[in-house]
């Protein structure tokens, strides 16, 4: 029985006040979820959107060619 008490005991505490949602809460929130420039660089690679158009561009430029095939939706929500 003392164990439990003790286990519950955390959850009769006092509730800790809200979050604050002021302009500087959401500014700084904002600047945390974005992201950095280095996170970025992935919109320098110039895609292709097509199979052929790869192709034709790598053998103009003698690049090896990135083919990146998925199966489902690219969220991962299927």
């Amino acid at each position: 029985m003392l164990t439990l008490a003790l286990c519950l005991a955390p959850l009769a505490a006092a509730p800790q006040d809200p979050p604050r949602l002021d302009a500087a809460a959401f500014d700084a929130w904002r600047r945390h979820l974005a992201p950095v420039e280095a996170e970025e660089r992935w919109r320098e690679i110039p895609w292709r959107q097509s199979l052929g158009e790869g192709l034709r561009d790598a053998g103009r430029a003698q690049r090896p060619l990135l083919l990146w095939l998925m199966n489902g939706h690219p969220l991962g929500c299927t």
